[in-house]
């Protein structure tokens, strides 16, 4: 079966392991290799660490996430989220779907800003729970409509699930918009799910807004090693949340369905956090790079393709101004060994169908661009006769 025939709305986990020679969907960043990670470590001083690393007991870690990687992920934020503010799943798909499934009910209602990763909405339905969508649109610079999401709330609404930045238009939520939200959240009782995953690759760190879990006890902050660091084999994915009644409900869930994890995928992670400046400015400069390239092309496509340049994170949102559809535009590019992810895996509203999504935080981004770029070469003629 062709994989864009696949009704199943694929993501990375899907498709990672497809021989596919130029992946311009790829999201994370650039993956960081063990070795790479000890040097980061040995310069920082962190020997303690390494010696951790190369003599630790391959036993359970301890439930809800480790005492000491607690302690190093919660200098992500504020001094209202300390270790005891944290658990840790095994990657971060793991942690949105059992906080979902902890923190619902059959026959609560969750209002879900889209479009967005996928499985934010589908943890709701697999928990039994019923979804208002309030669409975001590149008219409005992506920007959540606060009236939109106020008017989607019920009577059985319990969740308020968005991502920021955000997945895949690479926007950044304002601060104004989001304390709204908070506000709202808070006025009727409602949790708030945001996917804060790409966090930290901010094209600039003064756009960077707080974590909803610094800005409210209703605040749930989802985090992830991939997407920042490239360090997703370490599979450490984490909630933050003032709520001291909510952290113990999610270290029971966590418990109950994701008991254990990788004690090395936990030692790696704090040294991948404690060499954030090196390793994230190394991944940021990748972007950037990339970013200059895509700027060119799309200034010199303009005419196919609409393009609107992302604040944040290693993703962007593309509009192809051609005769057929993304879905079709994907097709015809994965027969050319490109893989570009269609507005239907995000099961997008009509108004995005001629969206596509593609990544730019990887190495690997400009041979797919040249292979993109001669693609439409070839076709651009085919495009004008029809």
């Amino acid at each position: 079966m062709h994989l864009l025939e696949n009704p199943i709305r694929s993501d990375e986990l899907l498709v990672e392991t497809i021989d596919i020679e130029h992946r311009f969907y790829a999201s994370s960043s650039e993956p960081l290799d063990h070795k790479e990670l000890i040097e980061f470590a040995r310069a920082r001083g962190d020997n303690h660490l390494i010696e951790l690393y190369n003599d630790h007991s391959l036993g359970y870690a301890e439930n809800g996430g480790s005492h000491d990687l607690r302690e190093v992920i919660a200098t992500l934020y504020d001094d209202k989220i300390t270790a005891d503010n944290i658990v840790v799943f095994p990657g971060a798909q793991t942690g949105m779907t059992i906080t979902t499934l902890a923190m619902l009910h059959k026959g609560d209602h969750a209002v879900i800003v889209t479009p967005s990763y996928q499985s934010l909405e589908e943890g709701v339905r697999l928990a039994g729970g019923n979804v208002t969508r309030v669409a975001l649109s590149p008219d409005d610079d992506w920007q959540v409509d606060v009236d939109a999401v106020s008017a989607a709330i019920q009577e059985d609404t319990r969740y308020l699930v968005f991502n920021d930045p955000h997945n895949p238009s690479g926007s950044l939520m304002t601060l104004e918009i989001k304390n709204e939200l908070v506000e709202l959240a808070e006025a009727h009782d409602l949790l708030i799910l945001s996917d804060e995953v790409y966090r930290l690759l901010e094209l600039n760190p003064d756009d960077r807004s707080s974590s909803v879990a610094e800005l409210s006890a209703n605040g749930l902050a989802l985090g992830t090693m991939a997407k920042p660091w490239g360090a997703g084999g370490a599979c450490i994915g984490w909630i933050a949340c003032q709520d001291p009644d909510i952290i113990d409900k999610l270290q029971k869930a966590q418990h109950l369905f994701g008991v254990c994890f990788s004690r090395a995928g936990e030692i790696q992670a704090m040294m991948t956090i404690r060499a954030s400046d090196e390793i994230i400015g190394k991944n940021m400069q990748i972007i950037r790079d990339n970013l200059d390239l895509l700027d060119q092309f799309f200034d010199d496509y303009k005419e196919w393709f609409e393009w609107m340049k992302p604040q944040a994170s290693g993703t962007g949102f593309v509009k192809f101004k051609g005769p057929i559809t993304s879905d079709a535009l994907a097709k015809e590019l994965l027969d050319e060994g490109i893989l570009v992810f269609p507005s239907y895996i995000f099961d997008c509203d009509d108004n995005l169908k001629q969206y596509f999504r593609i990544g730019f935080s990887r190495r690997t981004m400009p041979a797919a661009l040249d292979a993109f770029k001669k693609f439409v070469d070839e076709k651009i003629p085919q495009w004008q006769r029809v």
